[in-house]
């Protein structure tokens, strides 16, 4: 059966445009989390939350 993770990405202010910064969870709950306190921070933008099979 294929892993399931779950990937943030994001861009942060004090970085640049051009560097995504990552980060990958086997757990949903803290992924989610994670993604949601991302979004709320004010100095990040383009913020995604994936599913990723492997």
């Amino acid at each position: 059966m294929p892993e399931k993770k779950y990937r943030v990405t994001w861009k942060h202010t004090s970085t640049g445009k051009d560097h995504v910064h990552v980060k990958e969870f086997k757990n949903i709950d803290h992924g989610y989390d994670f993604y949601q306190s991302v979004q709320r921070d004010a100095d990040c933008y383009k913020v995604t939350w994936d599913h990723i099979w492997l």
